[in-house]
């Protein structure tokens, strides 16, 4: 099936269903505003409201007519297809708690798509794309120059935003690594006072995260852990092993 053919037909149940709008969001938007978006084969689709459940059930009976293809219910309750070679995650709609109080603080409109671009991690990670994979929206009116001045910013608070899912400060590390990215000065303030917070991720989850973004990025990944102060609350893998005797920190 092909890419637009797939697009078009989310945007004709949409219709029909008289659903919330549909976007492309996540990684798939960031790509393209750095101009490093060569093919699409990951799609992750909201609508800002619990429609989007909706819109997922009667795409799968759609898709079901003419094609085979995997579905998955995600931990997070996020339904996920894998058609073909391209992957289609639906959003769970995750909220902060709060959220309303913290956007009106801000002055941001409460609206559903607001509350959801708001409680995601990244301004980077928090645009929104059209069906017609043209018109890029910017929530939180910092994405797109966060993106070309190659900063990591937190969409809320770092207090908020680092505490409100538990993998998020390891998560900063991967994609400053991954991306290149700097941290925005008041994110890096922030885990250097509560470095701790690293540890809200499984052993597991910062094993991985950390193994994956020294593979993206080696130098980047240990600068940051010893400048954030973190060596101390990770597991230090194989992998970063080396890492960690470079910066001259082992006893």
């Amino acid at each position: 099936m092909k890419l637009h053919e797939l697009l078009r037909d989310i945007g004709g149940i949409a219709n029909r269903l008289g659903t919330g709008t549909p976007f492309i969001c996540g990684g798939t938007v960031r790509d393209k505003v750095m101009n490093k978006l060569e093919n699409i084969s990951d799609l992750d689709i909201t609508t800002g409201d619990s429609s989007v459940q909706y819109l997922s059930k009667e795409l799968a009976v759609l898709l079901g007519r003419h094609y085979s293809f995997d579905q998955n219910i995600m931990p997070d309750g996020h339904v996920s297809f894998q058609l073909g070679n391209i992957k289609i995650d639906f959003s769970s709609n995750f909220t902060v708690p709060n959220i309303d109080q913290y956007l009106s603080a801000m002055k941001v409109d409460l609206t559903d798509i607001n509350r959801e671009m708001f409680s995601r991690d990244f301004t980077c990670n928090a645009l929104l794309m059209k069906l017609d994979l043209k018109t890029i929206l910017d929530p939180t009116k910092q994405g797109i120059q966060d993106i070309r001045n190659k900063i990591l910013r937190t969409c809320l608070d770092p207090s908020i935003t680092m505490t409100t899912n538990k993998n998020r400060v390891v998560r900063a590390i991967y994609m400053a690594a991954k991306l290149n990215f700097n941290l925005d000065p008041t994110l890096s303030a922030w885990i250097k006072e509560n470095p701790s917070s690293i540890k809200l991720s499984s052993a597991h989850s910062l094993s991985e995260k950390l193994n994956k973004a020294a593979d993206h990025n080696p130098n980047k990944t240990a600068s940051l852990l010893t400048e954030l102060g973190l060596w101390g609350y990770i597991p230090i893998t194989e992998k970063l092993q080396p890492l960690y005797l470079q910066q001259g920190l082992a006893k």
